[in-house]
């Protein structure tokens, strides 16, 4: 290539398409890359989410009830008839209701599963609060077992303040530990980063 091929194709008229074409080409993959980091981590906080719900689900996801089921729960369980009270409950819980962050917590991202299933809120703003609770609960627990220990603590104080003794409530999380160890924590590492879904 000469010296007048090289300054020919260094002028504006040829340099300017060029560098647009990269620049498009780059955002594309930049693009690209972030659809593709925002699904991974949707899923992470589905799964993370599930592995903490089910520590007293035993599996069960709340969010695939009939909405008269979902309802009905919300409202017998909690005095949710609407929007306005679940995000009563979700504020009252998120401030720590008990003193225990796992017992509120963790309750308050399956009233969430409920609520999608009641039709008071969509999945993405289930994924967005529940992101942030598992933030919270990632910085106070280091492990699966380490949440689900603190959480029966703050289920068998709760049982004890109302007087509850039978033993199948009360041996609740004993009995869905195994399935958890087994199949569905090993899915989602614990640590798994949860970026709130804003």
């Amino acid at each position: 290539m000469g010296t007048m091929e090289v300054e020919e194709l260094l002028t504006p008229t040829v340099l300017v398409p060029v560098v647009a074409v990269l620049v498009v080409l780059i955002g594309v993959v930049v693009g690209v890359v972030k659809i593709a980091g925002g699904k991974k981590t949707e899923r992470d906080i589905v799964s993370w989410a599930a592995g903490a719900y089910s520590i007293w689900t035993g599996g069960e996801d709340s969010g695939t009830w009939a909405p008269e089921r979902a309802q009905r729960s919300l409202g017998d369980w909690y005095g949710i008839t609407g929007p306005g009270k679940l995000w009563d409950t979700i504020n009252d819980l998120r401030r720590g209701q008990t003193g225990n962050p796992a017992w509120d917590l963790v309750r308050a991202i399956d009233i969430l599963r409920i609520a999608v299933a009641a039709r008071y809120i969509d999945d993405e703003s289930c994924l967005t609060e529940a992101s942030k609770m598992g933030v919270l609960l990632q910085a106070r627990y280091r492990s699966w077992e380490e949440l689900a220990q603190a959480f029966e603590a703050g289920m068998i104080a709760w049982q004890d303040r109302r007087g509850v003794t039978d033993p199948g409530e009360r041996g609740r999380v004993q009995r869905n530990l195994p399935a958890l160890r087994q199949g569905i924590w090993p899915r989602v590492r614990y640590d798994a980063r949860l970026v709130p879904a804003d």
